[in-house]
């Protein structure tokens, strides 16, 4: 599995370079069509280089309302020439002209920007073309990463219906795909790899099926039928209406990054509207087959894989939600907040990878519709090689049951589990092992448990008050008062002398947690 994952980090670099490559060929071939040299203007307006920046400025501009042959030029010179006069709103708007017309993004690394580094315009033209790669970007990318790295291994489990782990490492891919995406968009680093512009859009109308197929093949033991592929017929048309899009050179699909290209709108509308309806009408499929589901026993087994499903459901319907509500901010409903609406769109995405992972981590029986306890996994594996067998086993916990309620060893206060050990004649590794797996705590939980049950007991039958809360605590085995109220209230909820107080006026029963 790791070599695998070593596949994927090595893969994508050369996916990347190719695309680098395609852009800078596109850029460099964009710009030779304008490449003009200025000679004609020098020679027409007498520009010499005794001419002060103002003038030169008024000039290039006399030639820009003129639509001179060289305009070209002659904006990246007004562009240049506002940022060194510290003019930002006229640098910003020369800027994104020279940009939108020849793609060159390697103007806002000329000096004399740094005149207006500082000003929100040159702030603005950052953030919107210049590769900027940061903490939060990285921690999308490693949510990816982890999930490409489940779409694989996901698929290596042994004895899960096979249909139930191709769909949920479909659904988890996708995802994985979305989120790459944007990290290249909110880095700016797509404009140097245009070709995974929108490479996630076709995979649009695969949520839903994919998370719906998965349910019916855990819920239903559901085998999957030739005719069952009608419910990705969508996917199919969606991908034959974007084909022009992914067939566009590297130079058209910048364009329709920086909205130069209007064609870019009918994409957006029509994968919101179709992508919308199915993710609304497959989350309705599966919530009815998930609320429908009858409820066979009450086990922690299912109980827990009841729970994992419906936190999968839940989690896929706030990303619905933000979708929903992203798309409509998109078309002007909603204003300015549509970038925020983004992240959380991201967010309810990475954390649905982040607990599909971590419980394939943790708890990968869940995935043959199995579970196992985490604190008995976490025990067996521990004591899987102690040579103990059921027999003694069972002999030990007998005699250690005998040791605390007859014996009542938990009052000496120096009691410890190698003395516990020394008591029940076995090792001290069997010891922990017997309270472990038959009382599902530890050695001191065990301990304090029945030395405030004893508690509780003693100041229950003082109907007089004649005992001290700190001779209760040396009573049954604590060596202080602290360590006892600690102890008690963990237990009880309560202190001793609000358990006293509560206790004399109402004669409460206590549960202990």
């Amino acid at each position: 599995m790791i070599n695998q994952y070593k596949a994927i980090i090595l893969v994508l670099p050369l996916f990347f370079v190719y695309n680098a490559q395609a852009v800078n060929l596109s850029c460099s071939n964009r710009l030779s069509l304008f490449q003009v040299q200025i000679d004609s203007l020098i020679y027409e307006k007498s520009i010499n280089y005794d001419m002060t920046q103002l003038e030169l400025l008024t000039l290039y501009h006399e030639a820009f309302d003129a639509n001179h042959k060289d305009s070209i030029q002659i904006i990246k010179k007004l562009a240049l020439l506002n940022a060194e006069l510290e003019q930002p709103e006229d640098a910003y708007f020369f800027t994104k002209k020279y940009i939108n017309n020849t793609l060159d993004f390697s103007i806002l690394n000329n000096g004399a920007y740094e005149s207006i580094s500082a000003t929100d315009e040159y702030k603005a033209l950052k953030k919107e073309y210049i590769s900027n790669f940061n903490w939060l970007a990285f921690l999308y990318l490693y949510v990816a990463l982890i999930g490409f790295f489940f779409t694989i291994t996901i698929n290596f489990t042994k004895k899960a219906n096979k249909y139930s782990k191709l769909f949920i490492a479909g659904f988890v891919g996708i995802h994985s795909l979305f989120i790459i995406e944007f990290v290249l968009y909110m880095t700016n680093y797509q404009y140097q790899v245009p070709h995974t512009y929108r490479m996630s859009a076709v995979s649009a109308l695969l949520f839903g099926p994919l998370l719906y197929f998965y349910f019916l093949s855990i819920i239903q033991q559901y085998k999957f039928r030739v005719l069952h592929l009608l419910h990705f017929l969508p996917t199919l048309i969606l991908l034959v209406f974007l084909f022009p899009m992914y067939s566009a050179s590297s130079t058209e699909k910048i364009e329709l990054m920086l909205n130069i290209n209007t064609n870019e709108k009918d994409f957006d509308f029509v994968i919101f509207i179709s992508k919308t309806i199915s993710l609304v009408v497959y989350a309705y499929l599966i919530g009815k087959l998930l609320f429908n589901q009858k409820k066979t026993n009450s086990s922690d087994s299912v109980q827990q894989q009841v729970r994992w499903k419906r936190n999968i459901y839940r989690i896929h319907v706030a990303y619905v939600a933000s979708y929903l509500f992203y798309g409509i901010s998109v078309f002007g409903a909603l204003g300015s907040i549509s970038s925020f609406i983004y992240f959380i769109q991201m967010a309810a995405m990475s954390i649905m990878v982040i607990y599909i992972a971590y419980m394939a981590y943790v708890q990968p029986s869940i995935f043959r519709n199995e579970f196992i306890p985490i604190k008995e996994k976490l025990f067996s594996g521990k004591y899987q090689r102690s040579g103990l067998t059921n027999a003694l086993s069972q002999e030990l916990k007998e005699n250690l049951i005998k040791l605390l309620v007859e014996d009542k060893i938990y009052k000496e206060n120096d009691i410890s589990l190698e003395i516990l050990a020394q008591k029940l004649n076995t090792t001290r590794h069997n010891a922990s092992q017997i309270i472990n797996e038959h009382f599902n705590m530890n050695f001191f939980e065990l301990i304090n448990k029945f030395r405030i049950k004893e508690a509780i007991k003693i100041l229950q039958e003082d109907v007089h008050g004649s005992l001290n809360i700190i001779d209760v605590a040396y009573e049954v085995g604590y060596n202080n008062k602290v360590t006892f109220n600690k102890a008690f209230k963990k237990e009880t909820s309560h202190t001793p002398s609000e358990f006293l107080s509560s206790h004399n006026k109402h004669k409460i029963q206590v549960n202990f947690k």
